[in-house]
């Protein structure tokens, strides 16, 4: 956990397991610290180890125990990803909108589409700049993230750059629930009532970072990305 003032919240959690188990998050204010939240987790993905709308609050720099249950072959990684929004982080200075701001500025939508490779092993892989695949962002516009979207699964595809605070921001890489993953900011801001949607200037594209988390098996991840034009 960072060292963040006032509130710490856990609004959203999803694992994936290559064979069904379990993904249990346990902390010191927690309900105990035994079990607290354990969430069985199938073969494939789980988008619901946290309900939706019910964030779980936790003390800054508190230690999360992440305890994972699954594959007993050897080199088999499972992995769960969880989104944490800080009402207030020092240092760090990430631009967000609540669904009500974005209706209000709202002008267009708009995809990008990116290439993502990820490396043998659990990792965060070798992130590369958003636009490379295709650079056709309006100049100096904002651009609300609402949403990614894959073709080959895979755990996480997250943006990393000077408008996240250079602070990894996640979306669940689950094929099965496309209609979710597309709007996954959108939505963490509607269960919450918060400000969860990301915002991206055009003039920092050469600076945003678009990768993937995965499994021991690493490859190529073709992620869309749904974005909305600002006024």
């Amino acid at each position: 956990m960072k060292n963040g003032q006032r509130g710490v919240r856990i609004i959203s959690a999803w694992a994936r397991n290559q064979v069904a188990g379990f993904a249990q998050i346990a902390f010191p204010s927690g309900h105990d610290t035994t079990r607290n939240i354990r969430s069985g987790v199938p073969i494939g993905p789980n988008l619901g180890v946290l309900p939706l709308g019910r964030p779980v609050d936790v003390q800054p720099q508190e230690l999360l125990g992440i305890t994972l249950g699954g594959s007993n072959v050897a080199g088999d990684v499972e992995q769960l990803s969880l989104l944490l929004r800080y009402d207030a982080l020092p240092g760090i200075d990430q631009r967000l909108i609540s669904e009500s701001q974005l209706e209000s500025r709202f002008e267009t939508l708009c995809t990008i589409e990116h290439s993502a490779v990820s490396t043998a092993g659990p990792s965060y892989g070798t992130p590369t700049v958003i636009t490379t695949a295709a650079d056709l962002l309006r100049a100096n516009r904002d651009y609300a993230i609402l949403g990614a979207t894959v073709r080959t699964a895979c755990q996480s595809a997250y943006l990393i750059g000077p408008d996240t605070g250079n602070v990894r921001i996640g979306v669940p890489g689950d094929v099965l629930k496309p209609e979710l993953c597309g709007q996954w900011f959108m939505l963490m801001s509607r269960v919450t009532g918060q400000a969860c949607i990301p915002v991206m200037s055009s003039g920092n594209k050469a600076s945003t970072f678009c990768g993937v988390t995965a499994d021991e098996n690493a490859g190529t991840f073709l992620i869309t990305w749904h974005l909305a034009l600002l006024k």
